[in-house]
Protein backbone atom coordinates (compact mmCIF):
# COMPACT_ATOMS: atom_id res chain seq x y z
CA UNK A 1 0.00 0.00 0.00
CA UNK A 2 2.94 2.64 0.57
CA UNK A 3 3.56 2.07 -2.96
CA UNK A 4 0.54 3.21 -3.84
CA UNK A 5 -0.19 -0.57 -5.44
CA UNK A 6 -3.17 -1.49 -3.08
CA UNK A 7 -6.73 0.12 -1.22
CA UNK A 8 -8.77 -1.14 1.45
CA UNK A 9 -12.28 -0.78 1.36
CA UNK A 10 -14.29 -1.71 4.41
CA UNK A 11 -18.09 -3.18 3.58
CA UNK A 12 -20.06 -5.28 0.75
CA UNK A 13 -21.91 -2.00 -0.52
CA UNK A 14 -18.57 0.23 -0.38
CA UNK A 15 -16.40 -2.66 -2.31
CA UNK A 16 -19.40 -2.81 -4.57
CA UNK A 17 -19.07 0.92 -5.38
CA UNK A 18 -15.46 0.66 -5.69
CA UNK A 19 -15.81 -2.10 -8.40
CA UNK A 20 -18.16 -0.24 -10.12
CA UNK A 21 -16.21 3.30 -9.93
CA UNK A 22 -13.69 1.16 -11.83
CA UNK A 23 -16.07 0.29 -15.11
CA UNK A 24 -18.45 3.62 -15.00
CA UNK A 25 -17.40 6.35 -17.32
CA UNK A 26 -16.18 9.53 -15.69
CA UNK A 27 -19.42 11.31 -16.43
CA UNK A 28 -21.44 9.30 -14.83
CA UNK A 29 -19.37 9.51 -12.18
CA UNK A 30 -19.13 13.10 -11.89
CA UNK A 31 -22.87 13.33 -12.02
CA UNK A 32 -23.72 11.09 -8.91
CA UNK A 33 -20.96 12.90 -7.02
CA UNK A 34 -22.58 16.33 -8.01
CA UNK A 35 -26.03 14.64 -6.69
CA UNK A 36 -24.40 13.41 -3.28
CA UNK A 37 -22.41 16.40 -2.65
CA UNK A 38 -25.41 18.74 -3.51
CA UNK A 39 -25.43 21.58 -0.38
CA UNK A 40 -28.82 19.60 1.37
CA UNK A 41 -28.20 16.20 0.93
CA UNK A 42 -26.44 15.90 4.03
CA UNK A 43 -28.10 13.34 7.07
CA UNK A 44 -29.15 15.06 10.07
Amino acid sequence: MMDGEGDVVAGWKNKFQAAMANVTPASVLASQHAKMAAPGTAKN
